[in-house]
C-alpha cells in the first residue's frame, strides 16, 4: 500500500509541479494542463486521507470549478461533467476570496487507498484537475481557481 505523502511527492517531482502540505495531511498539487495553444494553465487539486465509517482508508481529492449561483444551467453542467471515469461533481460549503461563506462546485474523487498505485493516484488527480478546469472554463467564465 502506498503512503500518501510519499506518493504526492513522487507525483509532484515526476510532473515538475508545485506541491505543498497546507496543514498536516492535507496537500495541494498545482497541476499543469496544456491548452490547445500549447500554453500551460494550472489547476489546484487538494488531497487528503480519511478513514471511512468501515475503517477503510480513502483518499479524498477535489478541485474547484466555480461558485454555485442560481444562474447556473445545472442540466448542462451535469451533462458536461459526465466524462469522468474516476471523478464526479458536487457542491460543497466553502469561502469566497473575501472569506465569506459560499457554496462551490467541485470535481471530486475518493478512491480507496489500498487500491491505489502512485501511477493510478496520479491519473485520478489529473482527471480531477482536467475536468474542473474544463467546467470552470465552460460554466464559470474562465480560469478563476
Amino acid at each position: 500500500m502506498i503512503i500518501l505523502s510519499e506518493a504526492m511527492q513522487t507525483i509532484s517531482t515526476n510532473w515538475n509541479n508545485k506541491f505543498v502540505e497546507l496543514t498536516p495531511g492535507v496537500y495541494r498539487l498545482d497541476v499543469g494542463l496544456k491548452l490547445k495553444d500549447e500554453t500551460i494553465r494550472y489547476q489546484f487539486v487538494y488531497v487528503w486521507q480519511v478513514k471511512n465509517q468501515n475503517g477503510r482508508d480513502q483518499v479524498f481529492m477535489n478541485s474547484r470549478a466555480g461558485m454555485y449561483n442560481n444562474n447556473l444551467n445545472l442540466y448542462q453542467l451535469l451533462k458536461d461533467s459526465g466524462s469522468g471515469y474516476y471523478s464526479t461533481i458536487t457542491i460543497v460549503p466553502d469561502k469566497n476570496a473575501e472569506g465569506n461563506p459560499c457554496e462551490t462546485v467541485v470535481v471530486q474523487a475518493s478512491p480507496y487507498l489500498d487500491s491505489l498505485s502512485v501511477e493510478l493516484l496520479g491519473d485520478i488527480i489529473f482527471e480531477v484537475a482536467n475536468e474542473a478546469d474544463w467546467l470552470e472554463e465552460k460554466h464559470f467564465g474562465g480560469d478563476n481557481n
